[in-house]
């Protein structure tokens, strides 16, 4: 499994509980975390795959993609934090076929990659607002406090 924890800190049982469920995060350049987030991407490609499956934190990372934001008539989008959350259900590997098939799942015009995993997501979720952080590289584990950040800034369950 890839991912990274800060191990140099023990937590309180208490700390711990409020951890349970605790989600990983994955960092994705813009405007694909944007696309993650609205609903318009449901693949995620990765040249990686993990036995993760469940909540992910979306964490748009700083570099973007412009022309693509062009092409998906997107711009300003944030950049270098959490942008909300999604439940990541199955890990696909990539054959021609299926590329060409869930294309527009998936968003890319390109080639497929030599190895590609689509990671497919559902249930995206954005944050009330923004939560500025540093993302990693691969799966990442949030400290406790950016967890209890992003947990305060989900959604209610009825928003009117």
């Amino acid at each position: 499994m890839r991912f990274e924890e800060d191990t140099n800190r023990k937590m309180s049982d208490e700390q711990e509980s409020l951890l349970t469920g605790a989600h990983l995060a994955l960092s994705v350049r813009q405007p694909w975390a944007e696309l993650v987030i609205s609903g318009r991407k449901s693949i995620e490609v990765r040249e990686w795959w993990t036995e993760y499956r469940g909540p992910l934190w979306i964490h748009a990372g700083l570099t973007q993609d412009v022309e693509m934001e062009h092409t998906f008539g997107l711009e300003r989008l944030y950049r270098g934090g959490f942008i909300g959350r999604v439940s990541l259900t199955t890990i696909v590997r990539f054959d021609s076929d299926r590329w060409t098939r869930w294309r527009e799942r998936h968003l890319s015009d390109g080639v497929m990659p030599q190895t590609a995993y689509g990671w497919i997501f559902k249930d995206p979720l954005r944050l009330n607002e923004p939560f500025p952080a540093r993302g990693l590289p691969g799966l990442f584990q949030p400290s406790l406090e950016v967890t209890l950040a992003l947990q305060a800034l989900l959604p209610s369950e009825r928003e009117d």
